[in-house]
């Protein structure tokens, strides 16, 4: 997987006539174009092993090892085989020339003597390509990243924060469920969340849950939550709708331990 340069796209142009580079060289002189020139085959490969390329102009006929030689090989090493190859030869025009290049793996052709304006087209097309691919991965993971760093959040937070859906089964918890009540939260994951509460509690949660559409309104409501020891322990919820474009999908609920309020009373 290639990632995006700091500053310029890394080109690789192999071609073991110098007057060749020179001309490819000055017909892209973008300044966001790096060209690195290997003047052989073996000096191909050996310019990929140190350099993150974004794509391959790269002549056929060479002394040594040809240009399939060299396609062939970027093809079967799995850090370079997804770089696009872009075969420059005399032989543009003589059909087995070219099959034989696309199933070297060449991408696309390119005559000599090559048209300036089609060489910085095809160019471009290739590293408009890379450059959006590479974006694209870099907005998927900063999503990643704030997804893990939410998820963080989620799990450090004292209040037990669960997701149920429309039927009360539960979707997701955080580890507070499991450090207030003893449960597991891969063992409820997938169930009904009301053998977690009283048969009155139960009833009067459904009650609450099903006779409010609009739960951003609703106010705070106390039940009682059971632990693993089937102990109950005084618990404040507080719901809000859990929703897929416009349709209610569940629910969400805020669960606070208001134990020292019970204790507090009792004294």
């Amino acid at each position: 997987m290639q990632t995006i340069p700091d500053a310029k796209i890394n080109i690789l142009v192999v071609d073991d006539y110098p007057a060749n580079l020179v001309a490819l060289g000055a017909v892209l002189s973008d300044p966001v174009y790096n060209l690195i020139e290997a003047h052989s085959g073996f000096a191909a490969l050996k310019a990929l092993e140190v350099n993150d390329v974004v794509l391959v102009l790269l002549d056929i006929q060479m002394p040594g090892m040809d240009g399939y030689e060299v396609a062939r090989s970027i093809r079967a090493n799995p850090r370079t085989r997804e770089i696009p190859i872009i075969f420059i030869t005399a032989h543009y025009h003589e059909e087995p020339e070219v099959r034989r290049g696309y199933e070297v793996g060449g991408q696309d052709y390119l005559g000599k003597p090559f048209d300036p304006e089609v060489l910085k087209a095809k160019v471009s097309v290739y590293t408009n390509v890379f450059l959006k691919t590479a974006q694209l991965e870099g907005e998927k993971r900063s999503l990643k990243e704030s997804e893990g760093r939410y998820r963080q959040m989620i799990e450090a937070a004292r209040e037990i924060i669960a997701a149920i859906d429309n039927n009360g089964v539960i979707t997701s918890l955080n580890l507070s469920f499991e450090r207030l009540t003893g449960h597991k939260c891969a063992e409820w994951i997938g169930k009904s969340c009301l053998p977690l509460l009283e048969p009155m509690d139960a009833a009067n949660f459904l009650v609450h849950l099903q006779g409010r559409p609009d739960l951003e309104a609703a106010p705070l409501f106390q039940i009682n939550l059971l632990d693993a020891n089937a102990k109950p322990i005084p618990v404040e919820i507080s719901v809000s709708t859990l929703k897929r474009d416009t349709e209610t999908v569940g629910a969400v609920g805020v669960i606070r331990d208001v134990s020292h309020r019970t204790q507090a009373s009792g004294q």
